[in-house]
């Protein structure tokens, strides 16, 4: 709230409807303001300096129990990831490791990342691989369940999770179109369990329309009242915990305990304190 807005509050008491105007005002100011701001932060992105200060040698040298994996792994099955990925996996990932996990994978192209996630998170992993290729079925496994349907498909999805269980991680690499990945987003994220991990993979390019959905997705998180008012969470703030962009990547976390309204602190001072009139 701008200040002359905060003053306005003050020095009239208005009501709980009055201040709830005010805020829309706000609202609506900032919407005429985020073209601007979106032009200004991509500006500052494209010139951002370069390091200043050197990595240090043992960060370079430090490779993950995935990463070591997929250098070790010179032959079989086919395994198609950016090797930056691999720090993100683990960082997300990692406390899955040695329980049961179920995995849906989209995209299983040659297969290698299949056998990848049983052998990082143990022989409690069950994954379910999704293709839209029919010669994909050829990969299944003990572990191992493939499907063949269209992710671009609300229906496909509404079949597949008709018997599916309890999603704990959700990888999408598979067709890397916009449609796509908002499709399959809109139909498995509300299903991943809580606690659990949504990645989708490429989102090449910084105008890919994927991204402008996952802006649009995340500015409810903010939807919050003025510090004096009851601010129950809605559903998406109960279950989003987190969202995280990396380079052509993007985490969404899963709340593993649900919010149930907002508060600002009860001590201390909410607004700035008024000077006494002399």
């Amino acid at each position: 709230m701008a200040a002359w807005q905060r003053s306005l509050v003050g020095r009239l008491g208005l009501t709980k409807p009055a201040r709830s105007v005010l805020h829309r005002l706000r609202s609506v100011e900032h919407a005429t303001q985020s073209a601007r701001f979106f032009a200004l932060g991509y500006r500052y992105g494209r010139q951002f300096p370069a390091l200043s200060l050197p990595i240090p040698e043992a960060a370079r040298d430090t490779a993950g129990p995935l990463e070591a994996y997929f250098d070790a792994h010179t032959e079989g099955l086919g395994i198609w990831k950016w090797r930056h990925y691999f720090d993100i996996y683990e960082r997300h990932l990692e406390r899955f490791r040695g329980k049961p996990v179920n995995i849906v994978e989209i995209g299983v192209l040659g297969g290698g990342s299949l056998q990848m996630w049983q052998d990082y998170f143990g022989p409690e992993t069950h994954v379910y691989g999704i293709d839209i290729n029919p010669e994909s079925t050829a990969l299944q496994r003990d572990g191992v369940e493939i499907f063949i349907g269209d992710q671009g498909d609300p229906s496909f999805w509404e079949r597949f999770l008709e018997n599916s269980p309890t999603i704990d991680i959700v990888i999408d690499d598979g067709g890397h179109t916009a449609r796509q990945q908002a499709v399959t987003m809109e139909s498995l994220l509300a299903h991943v369990r809580p606690g659990g991990v949504y990645i989708c993979e490429d989102i090449h390019g910084p105008f890919q329309p994927f991204h402008s959905f996952v802006d649009g997705f995340t500015r409810p998180l903010s939807d919050i009242g003025l510090p004096r008012d009851h601010n129950p969470a809605s559903p998406l703030q109960q279950q989003v915990a987190s969202v995280h962009r990396y380079p052509i990547l993007t985490v969404i976390e899963k709340s593993a305990s649900c919010t149930s309204s907002f508060q600002a602190p009860r001590h201390g001072t909410v607004w700035p304190a008024r000077r006494p009139r002399r």
